[in-house]
Order: structure tokens, then C-alpha cells, then sequence
């Protein structure tokens, strides 16, 4: 398996458990459900990855916090927010840099 396949899994898998420890179910179960493709190197789990980080509602607009029926204490959101921060910027320049190879062995072929 190619290492950035990999590595997208596991900061994806990351991310899930994230979300879940703290009750968000949607964004936890799409980041599951790409996952899973994505192990299975079905690449439209990349495709349909990507599709969270557009427009309003989309994952980058989600902030961990009690308001939003998280499940967390008001000491831990920054640092959960943190931790989500990071792992969401990896995921994305990750999965990006995937679709361009993707891209790239499809205009080559």
C-alpha cells in the first residue's frame, strides 16, 4: 500500500476518534466511511473527502464546543479544537496531494 495512503488513513482514523470522543456523529462518521474506502483503495474515498472542506456547513466551519451538543468540557475545547486543527490541515494537504497523483496517472495513461 502506498505510504501517503497510509498515513491518510491513519490521521483520518485520528480524526474519528476525535470527533467521536466528543459526540460529533456526522463528521465522525464521514470521516469513518472514507476511511474505510480509502483502505480498500477505493479512491473516491479521496474524492469524497475532499467535497468536507467546501462551503458553509463544511468541516473547516466545525468547532468542538458544548454549544453544539459536544460532549466536552469547557477546559478541553481549545485544545480539542487544536488537535482537530492540525489533523484536519494535514488531511486535507494529504488527500489533495493524492488526487493530483490520481490525476496525474489518469492523464498519463
Amino acid at each position: 500500500m502506498h505510504p501517503n495512503i497510509q498515513k491518510l488513513v491513519a490521521l483520518l482514523e485520528a480524526a474519528q476518534s476525535l470527533l467521536a470522543q466528543y459526540g460529533e456523529k456526522h463528521w465522525s462518521s464521514w470521516l469513518e466511511n472514507d476511511a474505510r474506502l480509502i483502505r480498500n483503495l477505493d479512491l473516491y474515498g479521496v474524492e469524497h473527502l475532499l467535497t468536507a472542506y467546501g462551503g458553509m456547513g463544511s468541516i473547516n466551519d466545525l468547532v468542538i464546543h458544548p454549544t453544539n451538543g459536544h460532549k466536552i468540557k469547557d477546559s478541553d475545547v481549545a485544545s480539542a479544537n487544536e488537535k482537530f486543527e492540525i489533523l484536519r490541515t494535514k488531511i486535507y494537504s494529504l488527500a489533495k496531494r493524492l488526487a493530483m497523483e490520481e490525476a496525474n496517472v489518469r492523464r498519463n495513461a
